[in-house]
């Protein structure tokens, strides 16, 4: 039973605990088993964000919250927190050394009440704290169950549907899973739950049952259409550090290693450079396993690009981990590229423009028709990489705030892949007593350090806050001012 079922099962089962707001309660749902709550674990967040990691240390979880399925099931959204505490706060993120003045705070109660704030309404640079937008965009639209399979079709479904050369044709079909292996199918990870050497495996034995002993490679790549990246993007990713182009398929995100492995396939630590090639990358490794299994290529080091015929047959398939966990994935990560392509798959599912821009579009409509405050915002990407995109702290806060109002099986992987304190950001400088009690999100650039989150306070009540610092005199201190008010709210 899969940690989500879980939480979904536990849910049902304790949903008596919470108490209800006018409408609906609202729940605080975490992913992180005993053991992860207990001994801890580390997860590193996009280069720019982290800062220097350190080892993990143990944590002390608060007592009600050891009921793993769910964070805070002593949440009461009745109960009040103190504007002047929360204006202490800010008064103190104001003197903190580096900050400067060009900075957004906002605590906003389960109601959508402002509890007290500094420009919260104006529209700054938030880096990734863009991603929560794109994350509640792809819950409240996309089948979260789903998976992403990568495809094998034979032109012709037949035995004796060969070319010119004696060769049949088959079609290697990405529908967007980014995180293929080269071996076998792993079900302990994300990356690489789908493998290539499986879906080679699966192939050969498809063949064989047709006596197909020879063939020619396509691939089909046509899932994003033609405009791959967000304008403007190469300023903050030369090389492709940070985001790939869009691509129906990739292994391991397309980061090319060069010899050295990746130490760990669900926690991004590293950022080697990548291709404008991914599927066609995929494309090669597939022919290339394939010809090793007996499977002769007549073009393995130059596979073709083509659309898949529409009287071609399925003939094997490997599946990518389910949607909510690929969310917790690009969450936890800070993956860009897997941020865009959620806007991507919102667009396409709403039937917005297959780009870039129609992503961004979908993405801004669904926050709009959801009600969240929407004034000044401005969406560059789906990701916060590209300089421009101008969001407001309450905007951010109110997003988490709906994100909590979700149904839970839309909301769990969201809140799940947010960055727990004391079990993902170790190095942070929280009070070891809200540990396990504030779900985040960070955003860094050069120039911005924003944080945004669900907080169940230390009186039992909830808050939602956002933090947006630009321009600041001291990139650390601005990041440790931000951590402080976080922890702050927490206490009260």
């Amino acid at each position: 039973m899969s940690v989500f079922q879980r939480n979904r099962r536990a849910n049902q089962t304790s949903s008596s605990r919470f108490h209800a707001p006018s409408a609906a309660a609202v729940r605080i749902i975490a992913s992180s088993v005993v053991a992860a709550l207990v001994f801890g674990c580390i997860t590193a967040a996009h280069h720019y964000e982290t800062g220097a990691m350190q080892q993990p240390t143990p944590v002390t979880v608060r007592v009600a919250r050891q009921n793993v399925q769910v964070l805070a099931p002593d949440v009461d959204t009745s109960v009040t927190v103190d504007k002047a505490a929360v204006q202490q706060l800010i008064d103190a993120y104001a003197q903190a050394p580096g900050v400067g003045t060009t900075y957004s705070l906002v605590a906003m109660d389960a109601q959508g009440n402002v509890i007290a704030g500094h420009d919260e309404n104006v529209a700054r640079e938030p880096a990734s704290t863009t991603k929560t937008l794109t994350a509640f965009a792809a819950a409240s639209t996309l089948d979260l169950y789903s998976t992403l399979d990568t495809q094998v079709y034979l032109a012709g479904g037949a035995s004796n549907d060969t070319g010119t050369n004696g060769a049949a044709t088959i079609v290697l079909k990405g529908n967007g899973d980014v995180l293929l292996g080269t071996g076998a199918n792993d079900a302990s990870h994300i990356n690489g739950r789908a493998g290539i050497a499986t879906l080679v495996q699966r192939t050969v034995a498809a063949l064989q049952a047709k006596g197909i002993t020879s063939v020619t490679l396509d691939y089909d790549d046509s899932l994003f259409g033609s405009k791959r990246l967000p304008d403007g993007v190469d300023e903050t990713n030369a090389n492709y550090v940070n985001e790939m182009p869009g691509s129906s398929m990739a292994i391991d995100l397309d980061r090319q290693w060069g010899g050295y492995a990746n130490p760990d396939p669900d926690h991004v630590t590293s950022y080697p450079t990548k291709t404008d090639t991914p599927a066609l990358n995929v494309a090669t490794e597939f022919a290339s396993q394939l010809a090793a299994a007996g499977i002769a290529v007549t073009n393995a080091d130059a596979p073709a690009s083509a659309t898949t015929p529409s009287d071609a047959s399925m003939i094997a398939s490997v599946q990518s981990a389910p949607l909510w966990e690929v969310m917790k994935f690009m969450l936890k990560n800070s993956s860009n590229t897997l941020a865009e392509e959620f806007g991507r798959l919102v667009a396409l599912k709403t039937g917005a423009d297959n780009s870039p821009e129609g992503a961004v579009q979908a993405v801004t409509q669904i926050i709009k028709d959801a009600g969240i405050h929407s004034d000044g915002l401005l969406l560059k990407d789906c990701s916060g990489l590209t300089l421009g995109t101008r969001i407001s702290a309450t905007t951010l806060a109110d997003v988490q705030r709906h994100l909590a109002l979700l149904q839970q099986v839309d909301a769990v992987p969201v809140l799940e892949g947010e960055l727990l304190a004391g079990v993902d950001r170790t190095y942070a400088n929280y009070d070891h007593s809200t540990y396990g009690s504030m779900m985040t999100k960070t955003g860094t650039q050069d120039n911005v350090r924003s944080l945004t989150g669900t907080i169940a306070t230390k009186n039992g009540g909830i808050v939602f806050f956002a933090t947006v610092c630009a321009d600041m005199g001291d990139w650390a201190a601005a990041g440790a001012a931000n951590d402080a008010f976080a922890n702050g709210l927490a206490m009260l």
